[in-house]
């Protein structure tokens, strides 16, 4: 079968590799549709460590295709979409039947070989059938929103706060929508460049902030008389962004991180004393409900998908479809690959 494969910085080709099985407890996929991350993008360029060569990609749906040993065969032809964090199989939490509160779980993708292919294994645990009404493309969205979901759920946003998300990528562009769900007052976005800010306006913004052009902090401070956000949210991963956040926050107010990647700062102890922060590190999506809740909030509408999706290219075009995430030529905001 085919799959796109990193075989080294900024390279990405086509190679046949073996079918994959459905070993005890685990399912193949037939796989329908993919987007590319933030994660694979950075995997492209160098910014998150990656050994080569390996196969990226993690956010995907698909059709199950054979069942191993255990698993009941109804699974068969069934639409899904995956949790793409893989439990181990073999702690205390997996053995005691509760796979999603294991430590050792890990991303496909990135320590794995990931889903940018025809056909995957998965534990069946990582299932969640699809809901009709909700398409394979859509079904393959659902990362930025569970770790949107993620985030708004341990900073419990208070009706009224005022909300800063750092960048509009994918995930950024969730947690607007969510913030704006959630009854966030002004809410204030920003990014590197004008692209996303119709989609942001569309999603709840209430205030865009260009970088290139303004002193974001200071804008920020403006825009609340001075004293900071109650939240701030860093999505974007870049250096210059996270290290704003401490000074575009208020006294007392909360912080989530979840823009990663190696050439991050250290976050400075004496500021976040100083003002009495709370201090959120967001790591993914959580497992625990955040998939199926997105899930619902695409099937029931409460969030429209298609603004976000800008570019579509066939597994064979694999080099122009990472060349362009990459780059976020032509106003990209979300690639979606179909093998």
């Amino acid at each position: 079968m085919r799959a796109a494969v990193l075989t080294g910085l900024e390279t990405v080709e086509l190679q046949e590799r073996p079918e994959p099985e459905a070993r005890p407890g685990w399912v193949v996929l037939t796989i329908e549709a993919a987007s590319l991350c933030g994660t694979d993008v950075h995997q492209y360029d160098g910014r998150i460590d990656t050994p080569f060569p390996r196969v990226p990609g993690h956010d995907f749906s698909g059709r199950v295709l054979s069942v191993g040993e255990g698993v009941d065969e109804s699974w068969v032809g069934r639409a899904v979409a995956v949790k793409p964090s893989l439990p181990c199989g073999d702690c205390p939490e997996c053995h005691t039947d509760k796979p999603f509160d294991c430590k050792k779980k890990k991303l496909i993708g990135l320590w794995s070989d990931g889903c940018l292919t025809e056909r995957i294994a998965v534990p069946v645990v990582n299932l969640i059938p699809r809901p009709d009404g909700v398409e394979a493309w859509q079904a393959a969205l659902l990362e930025p929103l569970a770790v949107g979901l993620n985030t708004v759920d341990r900073l419990r946003i208070v009706l009224g706060e005022s909300v800063v998300v750092l960048g509009q990528g994918p995930i950024g562009l969730a947690l607007t929508r969510l913030c704006a769900l959630s009854g966030a007052g002004r809410l204030i976005v920003t990014d590197a460049r004008e692209a996303p800010f119709a989609v942001s306006r569309a999603y709840g913004a209430s205030d865009c902030i260009d970088v290139t052009q303004t002193d974001a902090t200071q804008a920020i401070l403006d825009l609340t008389d001075g004293a900071g956000a109650d939240i701030v949210i860093e999505t974007s991963g870049f250096p210059a962004s996270s290290a704003m956040v401490l000074d575009a926050v208020r006294k007392e107010g909360k912080v989530a991180h979840i823009g990663w990647a190696n050439d991050l700062p250290p976050l400075p102890v004496i500021p976040i004393m100083a003002k009495t922060l709370t201090v959120y590190g967001v790591g993914g999506n959580g497992g625990r409900g955040q998939y199926e809740r997105s899930l619902e909030l695409v099937r029931s509408g409460r969030i429209d998908l298609d603004p976000v999706v800008t570019h579509r290219f066939g597994l064979d075009q694999i080099e122009e479809a990472f060349a362009t995430a990459a780059s976020k030529s032509d106003g990209a905001i979300k690639v979606v690959v179909t093998p």
